[in-house]
């Protein structure tokens, strides 16, 4: 592992916590021992248990995927800023987006270079 990702992985690592504060008991995403297997169980017992007592159940998925390439720069940044995430572990973060451009190839041929304003990195 590089020193880039070594950093990276320790102020993750090290706000982890703090961003922990901000999330739902009932959220399984992006929590600590939450698996999908988990919540797919509880939504099947509470599925279960509205059939039992013939009760409507109303569902709403997100496709969380589309919602990761439509967070803005400056209010990710904003975000952070509440969270009292400062310093290095905030430098490294802006440094991630910062000035980020990309071009397409389309037939082997590059477009012109294009800022990236939005969007977060995933995995």
């Amino acid at each position: 592992m590089g020193i880039k990702s070594r950093d990276d992985n320790k102020c993750i690592n090290e706000n982890r916590n703090k961003i922990h504060l901000e999330i739902e008991e009932s959220q399984s995403g992006f929590a600590p021992d939450k698996e999908t297997r988990n919540a797919i169980f509880t939504l099947s017992m509470l599925v279960e248990k509205a059939v039992e007592v013939q009760r409507d159940v109303y569902l709403c998925f997100i496709a969380s995927s589309k919602a990761f390439d439509e967070v803005k720069h400056p209010e990710l940044f904003g975000i952070l800023d509440q969270l009292s995430i400062d310093g290095k572990d905030f430098r490294i973060l802006r440094n991630l987006y910062w000035e980020r451009v990309a071009a397409i190839r389309i037939d082997g041929e590059y477009t012109d270079f294009t800022e990236i304003k939005r969007g977060v990195r995933q995995g």
